[in-house]
């Protein structure tokens, strides 16, 4: 330690000096000799342990991963070995090799031979390795590889590039040799190379897709051999329609019927296809199922009665008699009605008769005419013959100016119109309201045959529309219709 500059020592007291004592200095003496006794020995084994050092060589030993620092005073690495003990067996392998020589601080690696199982095509056979990678197993059993050649690597399958990198050590490795086969599909033949084992697999491997109703010959699980032929015979596509589905099958048959009973497609009873069943297979038909039921439907329905009439010179004229109530009669039919996928296409009537026939209707109707008298205005009138009309009005100027009637007479006060099947022209009419008057026009067109048109002159016309008794007036004449039609009131009118 570097003494501080302000440090000074006291002269001022006077310095104490030890007396000199023989009997103490003796002892450093004793002490120096003994010292120097154990210190020439410890320099003595240190001298022999560098000599000893200068003569020997540090390295480590690896066995199995397993590191052996080591000091040896041998030459070689086999030295090392052999003073250690360790024998090398086959297929061990030791880097650097036994005949190096050894170098301060080298390693010395020991791979211990491991028991692999090579196959070769079925034929196995145990190799002592010290190899981990596949690739260098095969080379140290002098196995070379083809680029088609299958390789399965402990069961895995492994590329033959990939062999030299496979990440674990291979306890066993089988291989199969690719061989030539031909495939013949339909036309077209081709050669290919194939380590695979069976026929299936080795079309797999070649890209061939095979349907299901193609034919392979030899079948899927023959072995494969070198110069093996593998013919397959292509199914036809066709397109099924049935029971609302389409089916995209393949089908070996010849005809529409073949392709149906392969795909499962069965007609029963009175089905069909379209095509028809022997309609020859072509690639890419369509057959499409008919579906066919049939029911027979008993029908009935009424037989409608005839009316008859007859005359009856006991009953006045436009009254009328039942003399037989008609019945309807009744027919019975039995008609087959037929479906094709649910669609009625089809009725046929197989029976039709009458089981029970109708009963005419009997009417008697009166043909004798009684005179009788109406007191009018002016009067009284005889007729003969009254119902009731809907009476309507017209003149020369509502028909355009045309003022002359259907029988050539002037239109004007007292003719009318009428409908001839019931009144005949130039009967003499009464209309009460409108007076006497004659048919004599059929004016416009009637949706009725009980309907009047009552003329006037433009000077004196007078609106009609309202129903109305009319009168026929003697002479009867000689032509009568004792048949009147129906009355009924005309549409949108109340009589």
């Amino acid at each position: 330690m570097r003494p501080d500059a302000s440090f000074k020592p006291d002269d001022t007291q006077p310095i104490a000096r030890s007396p000199r004592t023989p009997r103490a200095s003796r002892l450093p003496l004793l002490l120096l000799g003994t010292g120097g006794l154990l210190l020439a020995l410890l320099i003595c084994g240190v001298l022999i342990a560098l000599l000893l050092l200068a003569n020997t060589t540090p390295v480590t030993l690896v066995i199995n991963g397993q590191e052996y620092p080591l000091l040896t005073g041998e030459r070689t690495v086999s030295g090392l070995l052999r003073e250690v003990g360790f024998v090398l067996g086959e297929g061990d392998n030791i880097t650097p090799p036994p005949e190096n020589r050894l170098t301060r601080g080298m390693r010395i690696v020991v791979s211990p031979a491991r028991v692999v199982v090579v196959s070769v095509d079925g034929r196995p056979q145990t190799l002592y390795t010290a190899h981990a990678s596949p690739a260098d197993i095969l080379n140290q059993a002098n196995i070379t590889l083809n680029p088609d050649d299958r390789v399965l690597i402990d069961g895995s399958p492994a590329a033959v590039q990939d062999l030299a990198l496979w990440p674990v050590p291979a306890r066993r490795i089988d291989i199969r040799r690719a061989v030539s086969v031909t495939i013949r599909d339909g036309d077209a033949e081709q050669q290919v190379r194939t380590a695979e084992l069976t026929v299936g697999e080795a079309l797999f491997a070649a890209d061939v897709t095979v349907y299901l109703a193609d034919e392979v010959s030899p079948d899927f699980n023959t072995l494969i051999s070198h110069g093996l032929e593998i013919q397959i015979r292509r199914a036809i596509a066709v397109t099924i329609i049935a029971d609302d589905m389409t089916i995209e099958t393949r089908a070996r048959g010849t005809t529409t019927a073949d392709a149906l009973t392969a795909a499962g497609v069965l007609l029963n009873g009175l089905d069909y296809s379209i095509p028809a069943e022997d309609t020859p297979l072509q690639p890419g038909i369509v057959v499409r199922v008919m579906r066919v039921t049939e029911e027979v439907l008993t029908q009935q329905e009424l037989v409608p009665f005839e009316t008859l009439y007859q005359a009856d010179s006991t009953l006045d004229l436009d009254t009328r008699s039942i003399v037989q109530s008609g019945q309807s009669g009744l027919r019975q039919s039995s008609v087959r009605v037929r479906y094709e996928n649910g669609i009625e296409v089809s009725r046929v009537t197989e029976e039709d008769r009458v089981i029970r026939a109708p009963q005419n209707a009997i009417v008697a109707y009166g043909t004798n005419i009684v005179i009788r008298t109406i007191d009018t205005p002016n009067g009284p009138v005889s007729y003969w013959r009254t119902f009731r009309v809907y009476a309507t009005s017209y003149h020369p100027a509502a028909l355009g100016g045309d003022n002359i009637t259907a029988t050539g007479r002037l239109l004007q006060r007292g003719i009318i119109g009428v409908d001839t099947d019931i009144i005949p022209f130039d009967t003499l009419l009464y209309v009460p309201g409108y007076g006497q008057g004659i048919a004599a026009d059929t004016g416009s067109e009637r949706s009725s045959p009980y309907w009047v048109d009552l003329g006037y002159s433009d000077a004196d016309w007078v609106s009609w529309s309202r129903y109305v008794d009319i009168y026929l007036l003697l002479p009867v004449p000689e032509t009568i219709n004792y048949l009147l039609p129906e009355w009924r009131p005309l549409r949108g009118t109340t009589p």
